[in-house]
């Protein structure tokens, strides 16, 4: 049983990739639609920049900018390997996360596939170990930072659901764990996060076929879980048909996505203009580049470098640069960084793939969501209802104060340089 030093459960589910756009065709759909009767759905609520996955969760899991908490981007870029190394683990972030609070207050946590929790003390953890390493070696780095023998009956029971070790069938699994966990009453706080539509996006594109069946089956397994909210309260006393009254439950979308047909590669575009990784590189986040100039490049190569870039700001694709504020909010200029850039709609900076993400907040139809369910997060009366605007920050807010059992801050409509 779990500890019950925490009111109400807290259960946090990250829906990857979902943008605002996808939720008018979710609320069609049975499952998702419950959940949005039962609470408050907030529209085109703006993201973070770096709008990729492991800025914006780490944001959501200490509720401060990657300023703040230091993880910039996906990965840490060596240019002179040509190598990227994926920031998994907890140690690379520089202030408390909600792991960490929830053990603090001796709570008993669930973390399922949430970026950045390897290291973190969590009873139930089915940890994301993501790299270009061998699987033998990302196994063994699994089988370490997860609750292997914990989980193991689930695996034996849920095999044949998952059909294989992909996104699909990890998602399937996070979802019936989760259910099982939640209604038996087995932890106070869960953090989960399911990836399909995230992965579909960026291979088929954002309106695919194939995209939208991924959000179909997302909707499934979001009555999986249901199916354990249900239980824990009837469990708790509670009438399910009446509402959500003995948990909370905060749902939320990390970044939008935009379909692309061209690519830039700048590190080969300062290649061929005679400029070395010894002088100046380029880390590449799909949506944005960010320039590392090196403290000792030569007068001649500074002089070429400048010639560079003003060429580079006139490239058909590359539609500015970034200001000042998106440089300090997305931990660039403490990465080492002193110039970005974001390219024009349906361009992207590094691989080519039918969807990406990683763009600046001013973009057309790149909002995103969050829903809260549950006393400690709404009222009665604003169930079922609708509101637009914030910030993706506030759900990181909202789920530290319930942990810390303080006041969460009111819904607002912050300045884009607030996200």
């Amino acid at each position: 049983m779990r500890s019950g030093k925490l009111e109400r459960p807290l259960i946090m589910l990250s829906l990857d990739a979902i943008s605002d756009h996808d939720i008018e065709y979710l609320l069609t759909l049975p499952n998702f639609r419950k959940l949005a009767s039962w609470g408050l759905l907030h529209r085109k609520v703006d993201s973070l920049f770096i709008s990729n996955t492991y800025p914006v969760h780490t944001s959501i899991s200490t509720g401060v900018l990657p300023s703040e908490h230091g993880l910039f981007d996906n990965v840490i870029y060596d240019p002179f390997k040509n190598k990227e190394t994926w920031r998994a683990h907890k140690k690379l972030i520089k202030v408390k996360t909600l792991p960490e609070r929830a053990y603090e207050k001796g709570l008993v946590s669930c973390a399922m596939m949430y970026p950045c929790t390897p290291g973190e003390k969590i009873r139930y953890h089915l940890a994301e170990v993501p790299g270009t390493e061998s699987m033998i070696y990302r196994g063994f780095k699994f089988v370490h930072y997860s609750s292997t023998f914990r989980l193991c009956p689930k695996f034996f029971r849920y095999m044949r659901k998952c059909r294989s070790f992909n996104y699909f069938g990890i998602d399937t699994f996070i979802a019936y764990t989760a259910r099982d966990l939640i209604a038996q009453e087995k932890a106070d706080f869960y953090m989960l996060h399911l990836q399909d539509t995230d992965h579909q996006k960026h291979h088929t594109g954002i309106d695919s076929e194939t995209t939208k069946k991924s959000i179909e089956y997302d909707d499934k397994l979001l009555g999986v879980l249901i199916e354990g909210i249900e239980e824990a309260e009837r469990k708790a006393g509670g009438d399910p048909s009446k509402g959500i009254s003995h948990l909370d439950i905060l749902i939320f979308s990390d970044h939008s996505c935009m379909n692309v047909h061209t690519n830039i590669l700048p590190n080969k575009l300062l290649q061929e203009a005679g400029i070395t990784p010894e002088s100046a590189w380029f880390q590449t986040v799909n949506g944005a580049c960010f320039l590392h100039i090196s403290e000792n490049i030569s007068s001649d190569k500074r002089a070429a470098l400048d010639r560079f870039l003003e060429k580079f700001s006139a490239l058909p694709g590359v539609r500015r640069r970034l200001t000042e504020q998106e440089m300090r909010d997305s931990g660039a200029i403490e990465a080492g960084f002193t110039l970005g850039f974001t390219p024009v709609s349906g361009y992207t900076f590094g691989a080519i793939k039918k969807g990406q993400h990683g763009y600046t907040l001013d973009n057309d139809n790149y909002t995103i969501f969050y829903l809260e369910i549950g006393p400690g997060l709404i009222s009665e009366d604003q169930a079922g209802k609708e509101t637009s605007g914030g910030c993706i920050l506030e759900v990181g807010k909202k789920a530290i104060g319930i942990v810390e059992n303080i006041p969460a801050p009111e819904t607002v409509s912050p300045d884009k340089a607030d996200c």
